[in-house]
């Protein structure tokens, strides 16, 4: 028992990847090195790039997936941008995520990011759980999410990934 509980307390205390991403301005930490990809996305306000940065374990991890995702709409979207309209746009996240799951809002909390309108959400899906933190920043929406397998919920490594994302500056 001893031998177990050594080789599971290494597990948790491992040294996670920093990721800095200067061109998509933030920084964050994964477990282990995560894949960059882009993919073109419709949406009404025409074709969107989605950056993600997600890590997938195979094996050995409690969550199914961690990642980043930035999208940055048209600038002119935003012009007049007041909170009631930034409020539309952060719903708009949290309902499409849900309903792009078939799952249910746990959650949904208002919250602030370096002064940034955001929502700290969780959803339940088939099987487990999804782990979202959304913030629009100016005309970019950084979306930072974690999948959990439902015996796993509320591990130390969603809060831990969560609470690692930071914006960077870059001119």
């Amino acid at each position: 028992m001893t031998v177990f509980l050594l080789s599971f307390g290494a597990v948790s205390a491992q040294n996670w990847e920093k990721y800095k991403a200067e061109d998509l301005a933030f920084v964050a930490y994964y477990p282990n090195t995560p894949e960059r990809t882009v993919q073109k996305v419709s949406t009404a306000v025409g074709e969107l790039d989605m950056h993600m940065i997600m890590y997938s374990p195979t094996s050995g991890d409690e969550n199914a997936v961690y990642s980043v995702i930035r999208s940055d709409y048209p600038e002119e979207q935003f012009k007049d941008a007041d909170e009631d309209y930034n409020a539309s746009v952060l719903d708009g996240a949290v309902n499409g995520a849900v309903t792009n799951v078939q799952g249910k809002l746990v959650y949904d909390n208002v919250v602030k990011f370096n002064g940034y309108p955001g929502r700290s959400f969780k959803i339940s899906m088939q099987g487990g759980f999804i782990y979202i933190n959304a913030y629009l920043v100016e005309n970019s929406m950084f979306i930072t999410q974690v999948i959990c397998l439902t015996n796993n919920d509320k591990n130390d490594s969603i809060e831990r990934f969560l609470n690692s994302f930071e914006l960077i500056k870059t001119k």
